[in-house]
């Protein structure tokens, strides 16, 4: 499986912006918070912040040449000597592709990229991601990751190896 992280310029915002949509959708049951706009829309409001400010990072996941989600990286905070603390901010895999392993795979592909310290944050109701994420940070870090919280929402902390 020839899975693929492509940066999205911003030519091709729009793409992203759609497949925001379709994520939002599916996190609406898990946030009161998440509404549509009087045009039908979620409209997620840190879209543009992708090409304005340089500690965000957009990427498409391409299966086998076939858009398949995407992820949000985000440079959280800067620590001691320059380390960084990264943050995936969304990320999600349309429906068709999940269960596959692209998720997992995709997931370390980001942390393979952007090497240091990282906190991925969940919805606490939303049982499956929180699933999903135990699995992929236990795999990828052989276990040596924090459980920890990012406000109220549960989160894992780790080094990128």
């Amino acid at each position: 499986m020839n899975i693929q992280l492509i940066p999205v310029t911003y030519e091709k915002k729009e793409t992203l912006r759609n497949l925001v949509e379709l994520y939002m959708y599916e996190l609406s049951p898990y946030l009161d918070t998440i509404e549509i706009n009087e045009f039908g829309l979620f409209d997620y409001r840190y879209l543009d912040h992708y090409w304005t400010e340089h500690e965000r990072h957009p990427f498409f996941i391409y299966v086998s040449g076939k858009l398949a989600g995407f992820v949000l990286v985000i440079e959280f905070e800067r620590l001691e000597e320059g380390e960084i603390k990264w943050l995936i901010s969304e990320f999600f895999i349309l429906k068709k592709h999940q269960k596959q392993g692209i998720g997992r795979l995709a997931a370390q592909q980001v942390f393979d990229k952007f090497k240091g310290k990282w906190i991925v944050a969940q919805i606490e109701s939303n049982v499956i991601s929180q699933l999903f994420w135990e699995q992929v940070i236990s795999e990828y870090t052989k276990g040596k990751y924090i459980k920890t919280h990012l406000g109220k929402q549960p989160a894992h902390e780790f080094e990128s190896i």
